[in-house]
């Protein structure tokens, strides 16, 4: 099975548990509430245990923190990009931050991760460029760009004290505390045949495959079909800038032989 295909199914599979948990939504079996408890349990379990099960078994790669900076660059391009974009079609205040944040900052953690697990199942080391990736190249720059860009645009005044807290709140987050931990444990010379070893990580693999079906609940939970002003211009410009200019700066910056094709498929 190809790469296209694996993530054409692992799309497939996403929008059908979507679709089946909006079904559920509008007969009142969940509510959109309950998003907050789904989306808790992936952010604090399901996902971190994912990371650490797939980054305690692999030697660290070092050419993954090399992706993450070219990650980080590719999303201050869109950034720029976006700003430019939206004074050009002279966007609303509100507009503008939004399109920003869209074009930039992609749900790595809410559809990147278990689109990743769908197209390279069964390969810790897919996962692990693309937590290293994710988190030191995006999730970083999310947590000191993204409220700094949502004060600007909306309504509240920037405050340094709050965006400090936003980066604490990233160093102190298990997802960052598990990717730490997996690096970590990736260094220690220990025999994978260990029977304790092999139980832990398989503990952790079991919580971490229930990642996939968290994180579809929680979208299918969250969504929501709302119009305003510039709708089609402004989903016209995100699809742009997110589908076609990002990826393709991102294949332009990783055509060099030091990086093989699956990382080059994974940071598109």
């Amino acid at each position: 099975m190809n790469t296209t295909q694996s993530l054409f199914e692992g799309v497939i599979v996403m929008v059908a548990i979507i679709s089946l948990v909006v079904l559920l939504k509008k007969f009142t079996v969940l509510k959109k509430d309950d998003s907050l408890l789904f989306s808790r349990i992936v952010l604090q379990v399901t996902l971190p245990a994912l990371i650490f099960s797939s980054l305690a078994v692999k030697v660290f790669d070092d050419r993954f923190v090399i992706m993450a900076a070219i990650m980080a660059v590719v999303e201050i391009g869109m950034i720029i990009l976006a700003w430019l974009l939206a004074n050009l079609f002279k966007f609303q205040r509100g507009e503008k931050g939004a399109l920003i944040l869209v074009s930039a900052f992609g749900m790595t953690t809410m559809l990147g991760y278990p689109i990743i697990q769908q197209v390279f199942p069964n390969n810790p080391l897919a996962m692990e460029e693309a937590v290293v990736t994710s988190e030191f190249g995006v999730g970083l720059l999310l947590f000191i760009l993204g409220p700094l860009i949502a004060m600007y645009y909306g309504e509240s005044k920037v405050e340094g004290k709050f965006i400090m807290k936003s980066v604490q709140k990233f160093f102190v987050s298990p997802i960052f505390i598990s990717l730490v931990a997996g690096i970590a444990v990736s260094f220690i010379p220990i025999d994978h045949n260990n029977q304790v070893f092999t139980t832990m990580i398989r503990f952790f693999e079991l919580i971490g495959n229930a990642n996939l079906l968290m994180v579809a609940i929680t979208i299918g939970l969250i969504i929501e079909f709302k119009q305003f002003k510039n709708i089609y211009l402004f989903l016209g410009m995100a699809v742009l800038l997110k589908l076609i200019v990002k990826p393709l700066l991102a294949v332009w910056l990783t055509n060099d032989p030091r990086f093989t094709d699956m990382m080059r498929e994974i940071v598109v």
